[in-house]
C-alpha cells in the first residue's frame, strides 16, 4: 500500500519517516533553553547547567542522537561563541585598577602560579613527562570566560567579588595561552628535536596574536567613532569584526582566543570605560553562546571519565584547593574580606571551552601529549564543566553581589 502510494504520489515522503541530523539539533536546543528555564525557577541552579546537561544526554555519550566528532564539527561556532565572550571580557579589565592596587597583580599571579604547581606535581606523581605534565598544568591555571561571563550575566552580578572575578578569569586565560604557545617550543624541542622550531614557532604564534587583537582594536575604536553612538549597528558590527578575526586566525593558524581577549583590553584602554552594548552583544550573539553550551555538552567525552578517573579526580580537587588558598592567601593586602576572597575562589574553580580548545590543539600538534594525559585532562574539564557553573553561581550569590 505505501509503495503504491509512493509510486503513484511522487511528492510523498518514504515510510518510515527518515530524520536529517539537523532535526535532532533543532529539537535539542528547543529542548535545552526549557530545561534552562526550568532550572533557573529553582533559583540555585544557572541557566547553563540545563544547556550542557541537554547536550550531554543528546550527545553520543548518552542518547546518541546526535553524533559524530561535535567539537570539531561545531568548531567555527565555539570559537565565535568564545571569541564574543572573550571580547567582552577584555572590556571589563581596568588596567588603571591594576596600576592602583598592585596587590590584585601579586593576587592573581600566586594564584594561576600555585595552581600550575598543584597539577603539575599531582602529573608527575602519576609518572607524566615533564615537559608534558607543565605543559597541562599551564592549560590547567585557566579559568572558563564562558562560564563566568554567562553567570554573572544571568545574576545581573555587580561587586567586588564580580570585578575581581573578571580580572582573574581575564588574566588566567591570558597566562594559560602565552604559555601554552610557549610550551610548545619545548614540545617541539623534546618530540621533533628542531631547536629553530622550538624557538620561532612560539615566536609567531604570540607576535600573531599581539598583532591580530591590537589591529582589531584600532580598527574598531576608528569605525566606532566614525558611526557614533548606534548600539545595535555597532553590536552587528563587532560580530562581523569577530566572525572575521576568527576565519583569518584560521587562515594564518594562530588561535583566535588570545587575539580576541587583547583586543577587548585595548579598546576599553583607548575608551576609558567599558562598553555599554547589550550583554554578548544582542540576540545573535546570545544565540550563538547557547548553541555553544548544548555542543559543549554533546561534545563531552564520556569514555574520558572511566580511563582518567584517578588522575581527574586528584587534578579537580587540586586545582580547585590551589585556586582557593591562592586567592585567600593575598585577601587582606589586595583590599578584599576573607569573604569575599573566598567566594572569588570558589568562582574561579570552571574550566571549559578554553581549556578544551587548548587540549585539542596541543593534542593534535603532538600525538605524545594527547597519549600521556588527554584522558585525564579531559576528564578534569568534563567534571568542572558539570559542576563549575554550578559553582560560580553559588559563589556570587553567596557574596551578595546577585541582582536577579
Amino acid at each position: 500500500m505505501n509503495s503504491a502510494l509512493a509510486t503513484q504520489f511522487g511528492f510523498l515522503p518514504s515510510w518510515p519517516l527518515q530524520a536529517s541530523p539537523s532535526l535532532w539539533v533543532a529539537v535539542a536546543l528547543i529542548a535545552a533553553v526549557l530545561v534552562g528555564e526550568l532550572f533557573a525557577k529553582t533559583g540555585w541552579l544557572p541557566r547553563m547547567t540545563g544547556y550542557v546537561l541537554t547536550g550531554l544526554a543528546a550527545g553520543p555519550g548518552m542518547l546518541a542522537v546526535v553524533g559524530g566528532s561535535t567539537s570539531t564539527e561545531w568548531r567555527v561556532i565555539i570559537e565565535l561563541a568564545l571569541g564574543i565572550l572573550l571580547f567582552e571580557l577584555g572590556t571589563r579589565v581596568n588596567l588603571r585598577w591594576l596600576m592602583t592596587n598592585r596587590w590584585l597583580v601579586v593576587s592573581s599571579l600566586f594564584e594561576a602560579s600555585l595552581s600550575f604547581a598543584t597539577v603539575y606535581l599531582i602529573l608527575r606523581y602519576f609518572g607524566t613527562r615533564e615537559a608534558i605534565a607543565a605543559t597541562a598544568a599551564t592549560i590547567a591555571m585557566a579559568t572558563s570566560p564562558s562560564v563566568v561571563m554567562r553567570i554573572a550575566a544571568e545574576l545581573r552580578a555587580q561587586g567586588q567579588v564580580t570585578e575581581r572575578l573578571m580580572l582573574h578569569t581575564a588574566l588566567n586565560t591570558i597566562y594559560a595561552a602565552v604559555g601554552v604557545n610557549l610550551m610548545v617550543g619545548v614540545l617541539h624541542h623534546e618530540f621533533r628535536g628542531s631547536l629553530v622550531e622550538a624557538v620561532v614557532y612560539p615566536a609567531y604564534l604570540l607576535c600573531g596574536s599581539v598583532l591580530a587583537g591590537a589591529g582589531f582594536a584600532l580598527v574598531f575604536r576608528r569605525l566606532e567613532r566614525w558611526l557614533g553612538d548606534h548600539e545595535e549597528v555597532l553590536s552587528f558590527l563587532l560580530l562581523g569584526m569577530i566572525a572575521l578575526t576568527v576565519s583569518v586566525s584560521a587562515m594564518l593558524r594562530v588561535p583566535p582566543l588570545l587575539p580576541l581577549l587583547l583586543a577587548g583590553i585595548v579598546v576599553r584602554q583607548i575608551r576609558g570605560r567599558p562598553l555599554v552594548y547589550p550583554p554578548h552583544f544582542g540576540s545573535a550573539g546570545a544565540v550563538l553562546i547557547i548553541v555553544m553550551f548544548v555542543v559543549s555538552g554533546m561534545s563531552i567525552p564520556m569514555d574520558q571519565l572511566a580511563r582518567g578517573a584517578a588522575v581527574a579526580a586528584a587534578l579537580v580537587c587540586g586545582r580547585v584547593l590551589a585556586k582557593i588558598v591562592g586567592v585567600t592567601a593575598i585577601a587582606r593586602p589586595s583590599g578584599a574580606s576573607w569573604r569575599q576572597a573566598a567566594a572569588l575562589g570558589v568562582a574561579l574553580a570552571p574550566m571549559s571551552g578554553v581549556a578544551l580548545l587548548l587540549t585539542l590543539d596541543t593534542a593534535t600538534l603532538f600525538p605524545e601529549f594527547g597519549a600521556s594525559v588527554m584522558s585525564a585532562l579531559l576528564g578534569a574539564i568534563v567534571v568542572l564543566e558539570l559542576a563549575g557553573p554550578v559553582m560560580t553561581f553559588a559563589a556570587l550569590k553567596l557574596a551578595g553581589e546577585h541582582h536577579r
